[in-house]
């Protein structure tokens, strides 16, 4: 789960990732929830990213079952919302972009340059 209180990011991963519904995303990035469903409509047509690989249903504990997605999602959906809150969003992001050494694990043991590919194509240069 993510969550913004008092101009600040909190990101409480559970068991390492993060899902989370329209209704969530809505209120972190405080939106409507039509904005963000018609966003991941957008997304999934653009075929930016793909439903199958990013959302899924989840079993509640009271019996229903809820549609969440996941960072990916969140993130491509903050990128295209003009709010202070999907504003500090993108700056907390791109904060652990720019610091990766607080986000790496201790398995990675070689520098790579990080390479961000949007719709599919590679920068000029990149392999």
């Amino acid at each position: 789960m993510i969550t913004i209180q008092e101009d600040m990011v909190i990101y409480a991963p559970h068991h390492g990732e993060v899902w989370m519904t329209v209704w969530e995303i809505a209120e972190l990035l405080n939106v409507t929830g039509t904005a963000v469903k018609n966003t991941i409509k957008r997304i999934w047509k653009q075929s930016v990213l793909k439903d199958f690989l990013h959302s899924q249903y989840i079993k509640l504990e009271n019996g229903y079952s809820a549609h969440v997605y996941d960072m990916e999602v969140i993130i491509a959906i903050a990128l295209q919302m003009d709010t202070y809150q999907a504003l500090l969003f993108r700056q907390w992001f791109i904060s652990k972009v720019v610091n990766r050494k607080d986000c790496q694990t201790e398995q990675v043991k070689h520098e790579y340059p990080m390479i961000i590919v949007m719709n599919g194509t590679m920068p000029r240069g990149a392999s």
